[in-house]
């Protein structure tokens, strides 16, 4: 399968889905794209993961933070 962005993932997925709902395809044809729409739901939920677990790290890299880290010294100048 080629790199796809997720936008194009998605909208690959539109798609298929409008031509699988017309009913008019040969059981080969639609049994096709039913696998490709797999193919892409799966890589999707793999890059909504990934993505989810890089927002996982990020927040919780803030919350260590603590007003100390964003503190400046009395007198206005950082030493």
């Amino acid at each position: 399968m080629e790199e796809m962005t997720f936008g194009r993932i998605m909208e690959r997925l539109e798609e298929i889905t409008a031509a699988l709902e017309k009913q008019d395809l040969e059981l080969e044809e639609g049994l096709s794209l039913f696998e490709e729409g797999v193919k892409l739901v799966r890589e999707a939920r793999r890059r909504l993961s990934d993505a989810s677990a890089r927002v996982e790290k990020l927040i919780g890299g803030m919350e260590e933070l603590s007003m100390e880290d964003f503190s400046v010294p009395e007198g206005g100048k950082e030493e």
